[in-house]
Order: C-alpha cells, then sequence, then structure tokens
C-alpha cells in the first residue's frame, strides 16, 4: 500500500507539472546550415550560462531546424555539435522584452592543419572528471577483435585475473552495469557473458567509485557501465565488422547492426558473434603437512577451450510525440562451447622423488542461453529537464554445464596400481528476474533538481546439480554429493536525491532505502536459510570550481553487496581430485562507507584519494584440508577491509602527433579476520599500477596506438600475486572518407601477461602459474553505410541493472 500511495503522489506531480509547465513563455529556436544554404542536423546542448548547469539536450531535425520551448527568462548558452564540424558556443539573454530568440548558425567544417598531419576532433581515449573516469573503447586501435572482458582489462584502476573476476584498486564487490542496467550475474557468469560481446559493441566504459542515491546500492568498489555504440542518423544506416585473430589457437569475429530512423520511430537492431579457442597452462606446486610428514602435489594440467558465441539486440522507439516516447528492447546471447582438460598430478616425498601419478582426461561442454525483455516509457515534461520513466523487465538465464572426470592411477614405475576412477557433473542451472522501475526528475528551478523512484526485483534460481559415479557401465547418481539449490530474492528500494547548484559550488544529498527478503533452500541437504532486513544508504558529494581550470571534489556513499547466488550454493565443483571449490549458504551481505576527494585541472589532470572500511568482507578464501591432503576454494565473511587509494591520471600532447596519457594507482589495503585457516588473519600491502596510452596520427587516414600496464605485487583475500606487465600495439589506415577502417594489432607483444599467485596463509603453502593465450596478432575491417545525418538517441536504461550482476 505504501509503494501504492507513493506511486499516486508521482503521478499527481506528473499532472501539476504539465500545468506548470505552461507558464513558461520562453524560447529559443535556429537553424544549423552549411554554407548558409544546406541544412545539417546536429546536437544542440542548452546551458545555464552563470553555472553551466546541464539543462536539456535536442537534436535537430533533417531541415536543421531545432527549438526549445518553455524556458524560464534568463542567460543561456547553447553548444552545438555536428560530427565533421567545428563545435560553437553562442551566449543567449530570453527576457520578458525579447521571449523569443531565433538566428541561424552556419556550421564550419572541422580541419585542422598541422604541417603536415590533419586531425579531426575525437574524444580523447580515457577522459576524468571528478566524479568518474570514461575509457573511450571507440577510439582505441589496441581493442581491437578483444572481448569485452578484455578490454574491460585495460581499464586503468580495473584488474581482471586469469578467472575473469573484476576488481577496482584493490576491491572486489564490482557492479557491472551494461547500458546503465545491471546483470544480476556472477561472476563466472558475467564473464562469459562479457566474452560474448565484442569490442566492435562497445562505445565506452564509465567507472564511478561514488555512484548517488539514484543507484542500486549494489557495489562495495563502485560501479562499471559499459555502453553500447547506438546509431544516431536519420535514414537507414549500420555497421559491419570483420575480424581475424590467431595465437596458438585461431579466433574470428563478426557484427552487424542496422538502425533506420524517421520523426516517429526509430527501430534499431545488432547482431555479433565471436568464435574463439585458446588454451591455458596451469602449474601448481603444493605441499602439505599432516602432522608427520610432508607430501609433495605436483600438478600440471593443460586445457583447450573452444567457444562460439552470439549475442544480439532488437529495439523500437516510438515517438508519440516531442515530449513523450515509448519504448521495447529485447537482448539476449546462445553460447555454446567445448573444453578438452588434461594434466598430470605428481605425488611423493619430495618434487623429485615421486611415489605415484594421477593422469586426468576431463571433457566438458557447456552451453549458456539469455533473453531479455524490456518496455519503457519517458516523458519530456519541460525543457528545464523535468522528466518521468517507467521501466519493467523480465529476463531469463539458462545454463547446462557437463563435465567427465577420468582419473588413472599408476606407482613410481608407471605402473596402475588401482582402477580408474570416473564421475560426472550435470550442473543445469535456471534463473528469473522481474523488475519494474520508476523515475521522476522535477527542477524546482535552474539551479535545483530533485529526483525520486521506487524500484521492485524478484529473483529466483534453480540449480539441480547432480555428481554421478560410473559403476561398470551405468552412471549412478550420488545422493550424498548432488543438490538441488533454490534460491528466491525480492527487494523494494526507493530513493531520493537532491541537486543544488551555486555560482561555483554544487552540493548533492541522497538516500537510498533497500529492503531484502530471501530464501536459500538446499533441498538435498534440508537447509533453509531465510533472511528479511531494511537498509539505509545515505550519499552526498560537493564540488567547488577554485578557479577557471582547477575544481575539487568531495563524496561519500554507503554501499551493499549481496553474496551472489553461486556462492550461495554449497555443491562441490571439482578442478581435480585434489582441487575443488564449494559455496557457503550462511553468507551475510558486506557493507562499505566510501569516501573520496578528487582535484580536477582543465578536465585534464585529476588526482583522487579514496578510503574505505568495508564490513563481513565477502571473499574467495583458499585454505587447505591437511586430513585429505587436498585443497578447496570457499567463500567467507571475513571480518573487515580497510582500503586507501591514490589514483592519479593526465593526458599531455608530446609533439603535434603524438598524445600521451599515463594513470598511476597506488593501493593500500589491509584485511583483517579472526580464525581464518585455524588463526588469526591480519595483512597489508601497499600496491601500485602503471597505465600509458600513446596515440599517433601519422596521416590524416593513418593513425597507431601503443599501450601497456604494470602491476606490482599486491595481497587479495588469501592470495599473494606477483607482479605483471604487458604491451599492446595496434594501427589503423581509413579509406573512402573514413567509412572503411582496416586495423592491424598485437596484444601481449612480449608474452609476459602471466598470472602467478602463492599463500598468503601460513598455514598453506603453494606456488601456483596460470598463462592464458595473450599474444594475440588480429586484424579487423570495419564498413560504415548509409545516412549520415545525425539525431541523437535515447538512452535506455533497464531496471534490471543490478540483478543481472550478481548471477555467476
Amino acid at each position: 500500500m505504501k509503494q501504492i500511495s507513493l506511486l499516486f503522489i508521482i503521478i499527481s506531480i506528473f499532472f501539476l507539472s504539465e500545468t506548470k509547465a505552461q507558464d513558461k513563455t520562453g524560447k529559443i529556436s535556429g537553424l544549423l546550415l552549411i554554407d548558409k544554404t544546406k541544412p545539417v542536423s546536429g546536437t544542440i546542448i542548452l546551458k545555464n550560462l552563470n553555472d553551466t548547469t546541464f539543462l536539456r539536450s535536442i537534436s535537430s531535425n533533417q531541415e536543421g531546424k531545432f527549438s526549445f520551448e518553455g524556458l524560464a527568462y534568463g542567460s543561456y548558452s547553447i553548444v552545438i555539435n555536428a560530427i565533421g564540424f567545428k563545435t560553437i558556443t553562442e551566449k543567449i539573454e530570453v527576457s520578458k522584452h525579447q521571449p523569443a530568440i531565433e538566428k541561424n548558425f552556419n556550421m564550419e567544417a572541422e580541419l585542422n592543419d598541422l604541417g603536415s598531419v590533419t586531425v579531426v576532433g575525437k574524444k580523447p581515449l580515457v577522459e576524468r572528471f571528478t566524479d568518474k573516469t570514461v575509457l573511450n573503447v571507440e577510439n582505441s586501435l589496441v581493442a581491437t577483435g578483444n572481448t569485452a572482458l578484455e578490454v574491460l582489462a585495460k581499464m586503468p584502476g580495473v584488474l581482471v585475473n586469469q578467472d575473469g573476476a573484476i576488481s577496482v584498486r584493490g576491491k572486489s564487490g564490482v557492479n557491472v552495469l551494461i547500458d546503465g542496467k545491471s546483470t544480476f550475474l556472477s561472476n563466472e557468469q558475467l564473464a562469459t557473458r562479457l566474452k560474448s560481446m565484442n569490442s566492435s559493441e562497445l562505445k565506452s566504459i564509465e567507472l564511478i567509485t561514488n555512484p548517488s542515491a539514484k543507484y542500486d546500492a549494489e557495489g562495495n568498489a563502485g560501479i562499471i557501465n559499459i555502453k553500447l555504440k547506438k546509431n544516431s542518423a536519420f535514414g537507414t544506416n549500420g555497421n559491419l565488422d570483420l575480424g581475424f585473430g590467431y595465437a596458438k589457437n585461431p579466433k574470428s569475429d563478426a557484427g552487424i547492426s542496422l538502425n533506420h530512423r524517421t520523426n516517429n520511430f526509430n527501430v534499431f537492431g545488432n547482431f555479433a558473434n565471436n568464435n574463439n579457442k585458446y588454451q591455458e597452462d596451469l602449474d601448481i606446486d603444493r605441499i602439505t603437512n599432516n602432522g608427520v610428514s610432508d607430501t609433495h602435489f605436483h600438478q600440471y594440467n593443460t586445457q583447450i577451450r573452444s567457444s562460439y558465441n552470439n549475442n544480439y539486440k532488437f529495439g523500437l522507439d516510438y515517438f508519440l510525440n516531442k515530449k513523450n516516447t515509448i519504448g521495447f528492447l529485447t537482448t539476449g546471447y546462445f553460447n555454446n562451447g567445448h573444453d578438452s582438460s588434461n594434466g598430470i598430478t605428481d605425488i611423493g616425498t619430495s618434487f623429485t622423488k615421486i611415489d605415484s601419478s594421477i593422469v586426468a582426461d576431463n571433457p566438458s561442454t557447456n552451453k549458456f542461453r539469455n533473453q531479455a525483455y524490456n518496455l519503457n516509457y519517458k516523458s519530456i515534461i519541460d525543457s528545464l529537464g523535468q522528466e518521468f520513466s517507467i521501466d519493467l523487465d523480465y529476463a531469463q538465464y539458462r545454463s547446462e554445464e557437463y563435465t567427465v572426470y577420468n582419473n588413472y592411477f599408476s606407482d613410481a614405475g608407471g605402473n596402475q596400481y588401482k582402477s580408474p576412477l570416473t564421475f560426472r557433473n550435470l550442473t543445469p542451472s535456471l534463473i528469473k528476474i522481474k523488475a519494474a522501475k520508476i523515475d521522476y526528475s522535477l527542477p524546482l528551478n535552474a539551479k535545483a533538481k530533485f529526483d525520486f523512484g521506487l524500484k521492485s526485483s524478484w529473483v529466483s534460481t534453480d540449480n539441480d546439480f547432480r555428481f554421478e559415479n560410473l559403476v561398470a557401465t551405468q552412471w549412478q547418481n550420488d545422493l550424498t554429493r548432488s543438490n538441488r539449490f533454490v534460491y528466491d530474492e525480492n527487494i523494494n528500494a526507493a530513493y531520493a536525491n537532491f541537486k543544488q547548484e551555486f555560482k561555483k559550488t554544487s552540493v548533492e544529498v541522497g538516500l537510498r532505502i533497500e529492503q531484502t527478503n530471501s530464501k536459500g533452500n538446499s533441498v538435498n541437504e534440508q537447509k533453509v536459510v531465510k533472511r528479511s532486513y531494511l537498509d539505509f544508504f545515505p550519499s552526498f558529494s560537493v564540488n567547488q570550481d577554485l578557479s577557471e581550470n582547477n575544481q575539487l571534489g568531495f563524496s561519500y556513499s554507503r554501499r551493499i553487496d549481496r553474496p551472489d547466488y553461486k556462492s550461495l550454493n554449497p555443491f562441490v565443483y571439482f578442478v581435480d581430485l585434489y582441487t575443488f571449490s564449494q559455496g557457503n549458504p550462511f553468507l551475510n551481505p558486506q557493507y562499505t562507507n566510501a569516501f573520496q576527494l578528487a582535484y580536477n585541472y582543465k578536465k585534464e589532470l585529476n588526482v583522487s584519494f579514496g578510503y574505505s572500511i568495508t564490513n563481513n568482507l565477502i571473499l574467495d578464501v583458499l585454505l587447505p584440508d591437511d586430513a585429505k591432503k587436498t585443497l578447496y576454494q570457499t567463500v567467507q565473511n571475513l571480518d573487515k577491509q580497510l582500503s586507501y587509494d591514490l589514483t592519479i591520471g593526465y593526458p599531455t600532447t608530446v609533439t603535434k602527433f603524438w598524445n600521451m596519457d599515463n594513470t598511476l594507482t597506488s593501493t593500500y589495503n589491509q584485511i583483517k579476520s579472526a580464525g581464518l585457516g585455524g588463526t588469526d588473519y591480519d595483512r597489508k600491502k601497499v600496491n601500485f599500477a602503471l597505465n600509458t596510452s600513446h596515440n599517433f596520427t601519422i596521416t590524416p587516414s593513418t593513425s597507431a596506438e601503443l599501450s601497456g600496464e604494470f602491476v606490482s605485487a599486491q595481497i587479495y583475500g588469501t592470495y599473494a600475486i606477483k607482479p605483471y606487465y604487458g604491451i599492446d600495439f595496434g594501427v589503423k589506415q581509413s579509406f573512402i572518407d573514413k567509412r572503411l577502417n582496416l586495423k592491424f594489432a598485437i596484444n601481449d607483444i612480449l608474452n609476459s601477461r602471466i598470472g602467478r599467485i602463492s599463500s598468503a596463509l601460513s598455514s598453506l603453502n603453494y606456488n601456483l602459474s596460470q598463462k592464458q593465450e595473450t599474444r594475440i596478432f588480429r586484424f579487423s575491417l570495419n564498413y560504415s553505410f548509409g545516412s549520415n545525418a545525425i539525431k541523437a538517441t535515447r538512452e535506455r536504461k533497464t531496471s534490471v541493472s543490478d540483478e543481472e550482476g550478481r548471477i555467476k
């Protein structure tokens, strides 16, 4: 009833606001022309002149016309952008004496002569603001042919390990959004989805470390928003992408996107495919002690993975009128794969004295399916930014993984000393997500804005994991190791956010309330865990313009990370007979209080300092079972994590044809917990990472990029990770007025990206080396066709963004 009442209030304000909007009589209109005669389409941004507050963005029509109506009297600034033309900035006064301003704007072609080099303006590879960092993927040459997960690893401050787990500035718990919507996926499933996306689909990646109350509270390390490309031209147009790569194994990718836009509707869609075959080598040396003697294990495994990934998107926006739009969007993927894993484990009293060996042959197959639907309505009530929107979402994820474990035993002489052991895991999983979201934005005046909204989501997961032994020639289900795990979760949220602009200061304060109901049922083990809790998540930020080129910002937010659905499942996943992982149904959510101070100079140099404290830290830990001589990975709540980070980013122009961008990130992390691995755990470590990129404009149609990173030694939970580095290079040649682009890239030129890990626990002795196929030669072709008359596309943010990020 409370939610219905609040919805009634929102709708009432919506209709009252329509009446309020009619009292404003100011108007700014105009015409965009080439050579003062030919119309051109462009984007026009309206700002408050006094404090440059963004008010609204519209696009001119096919005749070059645009109009801002219903404006309050005052001073405004309009910024006009059109691809291939110089930006125009104009100051305009709307007053009682002159309420309607009409003007023609002559667009000049953008052509900057730098000797023999001509540069057409484009966004830099990395953009830094006091509240976020943006990686403009579409401008990167070394991203050519990469998957979205591989591109994400190039983001300054972001670390993606060999298993696809994502951390930011030494902290896990990152909420990954795609076009502003949560993925509801676990780390493993999120990695699968990002691997199915081609870099050619990506426009940019945003890193927001302290998001406002408008965002879901999920993600203690902040939010990563992956923005996909959107075609914004009138008429029919599209892009075609083809790519090939080779390392030890071949790779390929292809994609096509189409868009048709008129004054009344916009239809768009794309389909992308990538086929990857790659090798991973795993080498582990481990020593266990049962209280009497040491046992040495040397495990070597080679895995060859083949994946065939396909993802698609189709959408329709229907413009009811200039202010109201209804839209439908469906996305999905269907991925298949198979792996061959072959390994040997030598066991003895030392690494040179072997008593016995186990040879493992573990083939597997997998299928992943996803289908999601979004229905959206948006109303732009007036030109000052008053908006109302509703999102309804439904998504379904289905996966099937099938692995057979064949184990053959031999003594020191190579003779079989016992019968082979064969078993298999079948892990079907079904996840259903429903969500509804309402957002309302109300400008109180030209400098103050109030946002509030409601959201509810319902998630159900059903995992019927089966463990079967091969007895004679028959498969028999082992009920002691099989388990069906059913998890249901409902989150209800409400937020309010207020922003006030002063002459040189902006203040934003918000509060988000989330109420969570969950039930985890381990059917075979007859364990049921129910939880219901209410949380408050305040946020605050202030930005101060110290001068024209100097800005200072401070922000605070409280955030939560709920356990992902796979981590709650107690099912045992085997790597081999001596290595496995298991979930924990008794995990509690973790809570983080995060603070950040940021300084920005000329919107280029950015220095930020952050501090956060996380309680009930959710972390993967690797622990020994000396009695069974096994090594197992599980998820536990540790007491707390203290984190400090310093980030310095600065782009600079070395010469007329050479631009450079460098980011230095230093972190100090301390993790404390009582009774971990049989002892109190307190580990701390200073770590730093350097990301550098260099862009070269060789000719007007030829460019090159060289980039690299170095990451020093670090502590991540119970893992001590050794340093690593890598260098990438790419070159691009454009033809046919830059409609056709050919790119060549080499990833990891030195073949130096190797994961090397040892234990941060004194009770555990192991050294692990993990090497994937990283030195890859890639070639790609991109062709753009159709109309170039630009019309701004509508940003679509659905209501299931957070929930999808927790599917694993």
